[in-house]
């Protein structure tokens, strides 16, 4: 039969790995780092600035979004005013394509949008940072700028369905070439994704984090609530065709389209019973200009109303609404015949629920102990259901093992069949069997807690375990 190797390590170096203490501390000044980041392992060139007044235990991040045609560095020279004035370290990465915010952000699969850029990976950009800057959490603001502020606009709708754990204290969206309206049609005109949320386009989004959600009316008035702008300025009425039929009722142009696109949220926002807290601004005589954008000051103010915007805007806790699936297991390697796992749930804002565990049975219950019946990987889904019908699923791929007790190998760190390489280590790890392939990792802590699980994908004996993999 068959053998293949489940990897379980206690190693005392992952305290290294938890307490971060071997990363590069970002230097003052401009600096370039690359960051690779899953479910690809494709690297992204992070550009910052860190200015001499930083506070190293309480200065925010700037999240600086680019535009069209321009990397993270073209960010850094119109932001630093701001940034220094607010002790404020920015970070901008780069997008991988021209239109990479538009289009990186999501990609079409049999059942969903999955989101990238948007989740996964600005969740991972985030913890790099933290990770170099050797701190637990740090505020952060955003600004975009054109296809940035487009960015801005789905992020802050999205991660009402698949939250990222990033504290936004504000953000903004400057000059869009257009934005995400909260709505399926507008005059008829139907709104798909990313003008809208029609259904005909937009099914539901996904995230390799695996959460699955259709848009309800619920997560639309989170949106309504966030601490969100949308800033133009009143002459950028130019250089901006209609290139899709649902960019028309926006409006003509920028200045039409952002100015159509805060009234008609702010009127959308009292029909579905809330009120906007949005802010809106314009630059008086200012077109498609970033520098000019982020730098002007109106008459009778003394900073720029980015700056205004960005950091003078009252923080707002967003209300909890919509449902929420969450949930973990007391194990997730089982042997049988004694396969029984404890499902705890940890939803919320749902009054109903529906588990699927894999081998094609399911359980409407709150709580449940499930038992395995036979050797495999499971996949594991919990639908969370509002009373008015609003859902959102959890994923966990290949969450379940369960093993037949003969036909699979542990393999302890002072195996001979079993290599770990380099102790110390910088943060990445080279796991290699010699005689049978990996199927999965457990990585576990001095105090027997198990601190990362990693399901091997393929018939392959060395795997390069870097402790940025973790969520």
């Amino acid at each position: 039969m068959k053998k293949t190797v489940i990897v379980s390590l206690l190693i005392i170096i992952s305290e290294i790995l938890a307490s971060k203490s071997f990363a590069q501390t970002i230097p003052y000044g401009t600096s370039i780092d690359t960051v690779t980041v899953l479910p690809n392992d494709t690297a992204y060139e992070i550009y910052y600035f860190k200015p001499t007044n930083y506070d190293s235990t309480s200065s925010p991040i700037l999240w600086g979004i680019h535009g069209l045609g321009m990397n993270g560095g073209s960010v850094i020279g119109d932001l630093q005013a701001i940034a220094e004035s607010r002790k404020a370290m920015i970070v901008a990465p780069t997008m991988h394509t021209s239109w990479g915010y538009g289009f990186e952000s999501f990609y079409s699969n049999p059942n969903c949008y999955n989101v990238t850029w948007l989740t996964i990976i600005f969740k991972q950009l985030y913890r790099h940072v933290l990770l170099r800057e050797n701190r637990g959490t740090i505020y952060s603001y955003f600004i975009g700028f054109s296809a940035g502020g487009q960015f801005i606009s789905r992020f802050m709708l999205i991660r009402q369905i698949i939250p990222d754990s990033i504290p936004i204290k504000m953000a903004v969206s400057s000059s869009a070439y257009f934005y995400t309206f909260g709505i399926d049609t507008i005059n008829d005109v139907n709104m798909p994704w990313p003008c809208g949320l029609s259904s005909g386009l937009l099914q539901s989004i996904c995230d390799t984090d695996t959460s699955t959600s259709y848009f309800c009316d619920e997560q639309v008035k989170m949106y309504y609530n966030e601490n969100y702008g949308v800033c133009v300025g009143n002459a950028d009425t130019t250089g901006a065709p209609s290139i899709w039929p649902c960019m028309q009722p926006q409006g003509a142009n920028r200045y039409e389209r952002a100015k159509n696109f805060y009234h008609f949220s702010d009127s959308d926002a009292v029909v579905r019973g809330t009120t906007l807290k949005w802010q809106y601004g314009e630059v008086p005589g200012v077109a498609h200009n970033q520098n000019l954008m982020y730098n002007t000051i109106l008459a009778g103010d003394s900073m720029p109303l980015a700056e205004r915007l960005l950091f003078e805007t009252p923080y707002h806790t967003v209300p909890s609404l919509a449902p929420l699936a969450s949930f973990m297991a007391d194990t997730t390697i089982v042997t049988l015949p004694s396969a029984s796992v404890q499902f705890y749930n940890g939803s919320i804002n749902a009054s109903s629920y529906l588990w699927d565990f894999g081998d094609t049975t399911t359980s409407t219950a709150f709580n449940i102990l499930h038992t395995y019946l036979y050797a495999d990987t499971f996949t594991v889904m919990l639908t969370a259901i509002s009373g008015t019908g609003c859902e959102n699923k959890l994923t966990k791929y290949k969450y379940i093992i369960v093993k037949n007790g003969i036909s699979v190998n542990e393999l302890s760190f002072h195996s001979s069949n079993l290599q770990i390489y380099p102790n110390p280590s910088n943060g990445q790890l080279t796991i290699k069997t010699t005689n049978e392939p990996i199927e999965s990792i457990e990585i576990y802590n001095c105090t027997g807690n198990k601190t990362d699980e990693i399901i091997v994908k393929g018939n392959i004996s060395s795997y390069i375990y870097n402790s940025k993999n973790m969520n």
